[in-house]
């Protein structure tokens, strides 16, 4: 389980800084991934590829009034629900009114532009809330402008507290339309980077929920089990999203495109590669959408993508038939999460045969961009359990091969023995998931988190006690799902969640940078994040604050302190004390635990265990000093 091991040492071939010119080899290996077309029609044309959307910008009366507030709330979530529902009535005025003598009510050229003038269009409203600089802003520095300020304003808003059973179930009966219309501006106030069918799939959810429960015989109950259900999915999916989102914004969309190539081919590994090109190009481009606040286009592009897939699921997957009855809502999640196919009978592991000619000297740059392509199809189809990010740093190497050995005077040979390198990748990636699952299944969760800490501490003593605990239970979480599983999954579990909470540390870093080493890892290489984090053992740049006493509570509420607030308020002590000492020996960190363990057992037993502490704590403080040498 390979998210655990980041903490660990890594193979020097993984974790070694990538050189300048590989990265910009790397660069045209993704190239044809790289331009998704502004438009439908050049998105449509690329390279000869059709697309399975049309270029139609109608809208549709389905939906239409709940993805109007999902926009506004996420642009704007200070504002109150009779400020959305204003500029939602004035939008919808807009979009069913004819443009011109040949469209059609409903039909926009540039749907996000509507909403971004009725964002700006009240004056008194951008300057209410603080967005009056966006608005001075025209065209795409406008859009971007708003994008850019989601995440502050919603940090903002105070977290939803749900009414009480018996109010919910009056609201619903009294109007139900005016009810889920609130629901979908709460949730979508709090989640800005939430795709707009997210949100409408958990609504449909919530809709189907409220009368089961108002008619259980404990509603109360009823609403808590089933709202701590779709609030874990809430979460979940808007961290997915956002981590999507802000891999694009870095990245570009090459990065979306190739980890896109990657999943349909192992989902599908039947469908020629036709087939694949096509579903990735759509399917990156309604990322695109989704992340830019195009709720409209997100959702109707999503739908049109999903209906093609489930009309061609005889050269597809055998996997979908039963998600392809489910509502158009629903069918989404159930396609994503599906089971991958099986793989077709006869594949053979070597890919000389399949992918032709292979000295890159004789192609063309089209021509190299292409077997790149393929190859990305054809490794990941034979490979339907690696982790995405393991098969990206293969592809790598790969072209680093071809690119070397094009060069070369005996170009077979070179390959040959350059294969032996690709191999290097997947060992890593399985040492450190067997590794891993070992360290979980002999610690156990709570000491495990106390090994993490420990590492993270060293690793981002920038972060606040808070955010290293929350952190290093994610990883914990992390450990305790995939060590699950069974040991042929370990790796790709582990890489797909590490993935997924290093994005989010870099999304922190981004917001406010931490230290050089983050920044690094972060920002030179996406597909290299894992193994560069890894790596890192200790923020030589951090120098450690003059020591406060003040920073160690000691006091008999450690005493009356219970469970999990016990267990943090003894993580805050340790995250304290490496920040105080990030070189501290194993040896001095036993030390110092045993006395506190010493101190505590022996204040919690006195009587008088105020005293107790006042006299014997400045003594423990003391003797920690002296034997870190702080």
């Amino acid at each position: 389980m390979t998210a655990l091991c980041i903490l660990l040492p890594s193979p020097p071939a993984s974790s070694s800084k990538q050189p300048a010119a590989m990265e910009w080899r790397v660069a045209i290996f993704f190239a044809f991934l790289l331009n998704v077309a502004e438009s439908r029609m050049l998105h449509r044309h690329e390279f000869g590829i059709a697309s399975t959307l049309d270029s139609s910008r109608c809208s549709t009366e389905k939906n239409m009034l709940s993805l109007a507030t999902i926009t506004f709330a996420q642009f704007v979530p200070e504002a109150t629900l009779e400020e959305i529902n204003k500029m939602t009535s004035d939008v919808m005025t807009a979009i069913k009114k004819p443009t011109s003598d040949e469209q059609h009510g409903g039909c926009l050229e540039n749907q996000i532009s509507v909403f971004l003038d009725e964002i700006c269009h009240e004056k008194e409203l951008s300057e209410k809330h603080g967005y009056s600089d966006c608005c001075s802003q025209s065209g795409e520095e406008r859009h971007q402008c708003l994008l850019a300020r989601k995440k502050t304003a919603s940090a903002s808003i105070l977290p939803f507290s749900f009414p009480e059973a018996a109010e919910s179930c009056k609201a619903y009966e009294e109007n139900r339309e005016v009810f889920m219309n609130r629901v979908v501006y709460e949730v979508s106030r709090r989640y800005p980077f939430m795709y707009a069918p997210a949100i409408l799939s958990l609504a449909v959810q919530y809709d189907k929920t409220v009368p089961v429960c108002c008619k259980a015989e404990n509603p109360e109950e009823c609403f808590q089990t089933k709202r701590a259900s779709i609030a874990k999915e809430l979460k979940e999916g808007s961290l997915l999203n956002e981590h999507v989102c802000a891999v694009i914004r870095k990245f570009g969309s090459r990065n979306l495109q190739a980890t896109t190539i990657i999943k349909m081919s192992q989902k599908f590994p039947k469908a020629n590669f036709t087939e694949i090109e096509k579903l990735v190009l759509d399917v990156a481009h309604i990322h695109e959408e989704c992340c830019l606040g195009n709720a409209m286009e997100c959702l109707q592009d999503g739908e049109k993508i999903m209906s093609y897939i489930c009309s061609q699921q005889d050269i597809l997957s055998s996997k979908i038939a039963e998600c392809c009855k489910l509502p158009t809502l629903e069918l989404g999640y159930c396609i994503i999460h599906a089971e991958n196919d099986d793989r077709p009978e006869g594949l053979s592991s070597n890919l000389d045969g399949v992918l032709g000619d292979r000295n890159f000297g004789k192609l063309s740059s089209e021509e190299k961009i292409m077997f790149m392509a393929r190859f990305l199809y054809e490794y990941s189809r034979r490979h339907t359990k690696f982790a995405v990010s393991v098969i990206l740093r293969v592809a790598k190497t790969y072209q680093e091969i071809m690119e070397k050995c094009s060069q070369s005077e005996d170009s077979a040979a070179c390959q040959e023995n350059g294969e032996e390198e690709l191999q290097k990748h997947i060992q890593e990636s399985q040492a450190l998931a067997k590794q891993s699952c070992a360290l979980y299944q002999k610690l156990g969760d709570y000491y495990l988190q106390k090994v993490f800490l420990i590492a993270y501490t060293r690793k981002v003593p920038q972060l606040t006690s808070a955010e290293l605990i929350d952190l290093t239970r994610k990883m914990v979480s992390i450990a305790s799902t995939c060590c699950q599983l069974s040991e042929d999954n370990w790796s790709a579990c582990g890489e797909g969640a590490a993935d997924l909470f290093i994005g989010h540390l870099c999304i922190r870093h981004e917001v406010n940078p931490l230290n050089p080493g983050i920044g690094h890892c972060c920002n030179s290489s996406y597909s290299n994040r894992r193994p560069c984090i890894t790596s890192l053992v200790m923020d030589e740049s951090y120098v450690a604050p003059p020591f406060s006493a003040d920073k160690f509570t000691l006091n008999k509420n450690l005493c009356q302190a219970q469970g999990r607030t016990l267990q943090i308020m003894k993580q805050e002590l340790l995250v304290n004390l490496v920040k105080q000492k990030p070189d501290m020996t194993e040896e001095q960190h036993e030390a110092v635990t045993a006395d506190f363990s010493g101190f505590l057992e022996k204040c919690c037993q006195d009587q008088e265990q105020e005293a107790c502490f006042a006299e014997e704590g400045p003594k423990l403080i003391s003797r920690t000093r002296a034997a870190l040498g702080v």
